[in-house]
């Protein structure tokens, strides 16, 4: 096995690394790198607005490492009449750690998990703010508003997108004989087949990939994937357990 991770740094690095000490060769792919976003610097005063009671969702470990940065600069600690989300369990584990917020988590790490939580099951007059990157997820917004709830998407972080090495990279991994695939996020399996030459696509289909969530994996199939595993988490610690047991027992199509 020979694998290719998507996914941003450091958490790339970190698997990557992880992987190798563990027998199994692995590449890193980081298409993405990070910056302030936008709204963060009006985040203090956007939490303070909020009325008692309302909820508070991050999309993304990043989400929380950049908005816990700008509290601590202002010296603002999380409001504890608020109820805190984070959409995966890495996302919860970093707000625990940076901050001793104790957020919820949804049974899976996608929009739908996310709406089955019971604190979005009482909607009237319900406040949310999600903290996400530039041009993030909005099913979740989307179909709290239809409910009637009142949400504000506030840009915490901006993606800059690293897709000019892509062709070359490719090529790099079919040298490498790569056949297993790491992607964490629908953005990046979106760019990876969209960008690569037509050849480089086929053979790409033809890997194994790993995916976090059923969205991502219901795109996979869109694209042409035929081997795909939905871990249902897009912590490094159950990618690793996943992809051992793989190159352990053999790759399995989980379709």
């Amino acid at each position: 096995m020979t694998v290719v991770v998507v996914r941003p740094a450091p958490a790339c690095y970190e698997l990557v690394d992880s992987l190798n000490h563990a027998g199994i060769k692995a590449l890193p792919a980081p298409l993405l790198s990070f910056s302030a976003g936008a709204d963060l610097p009006t985040l203090s005063d956007t939490l303070n607005a909020l009325p008692s009671g309302s909820v508070v969702v991050a999309v993304s470990p990043r989400a929380v490492e950049y908005a816990q940065a700008h509290l601590t600069e202002q010296h603002t600690p999380w409001r504890k009449d608020l109820h805190f989300v984070a959409v995966g369990e890495k996302t919860a584990n970093t707000w625990h750690a940076l901050s001793q917020v104790d957020a919820i988590q949804p049974p899976t790490e996608d929009s739908e998990g996310m709406l089955s939580l019971p604190v979005f099951s009482k909607v009237d007059a319900l406040n949310v703010l999600i903290l996400r990157g530039n041009g993030g997820r909005t099913l979740l917004g989307d179909n709290l508003a239809e409910n009637g709830v009142k949400v504000r998407y506030f840009e915490a972080y901006q993606r800059h997108w690293n897709a000019d090495a892509l062709s070359s990279l490719a090529t790099q991994w079919r040298k490498e004989l790569v056949d297993t695939l790491v992607v964490t996020s629908g953005e990046q399996l979106s760019l990876l087949c969209q960008t690569i030459s037509e050849c480089d696509q086929q053979w790409l289909k033809e890997c194994h990939i790993l995916v976090p969530s059923k969205r991502i994996y219901n795109q996979a199939i869109g694209f042409g994937f035929s081997a795909i595993n939905c871990v249902n988490s897009a912590s490094n610690q159950s990618l690793l357990r996943a992809l051992y047991e793989m190159n352990n027992s053999g790759h399995s199509d989980d379709r």
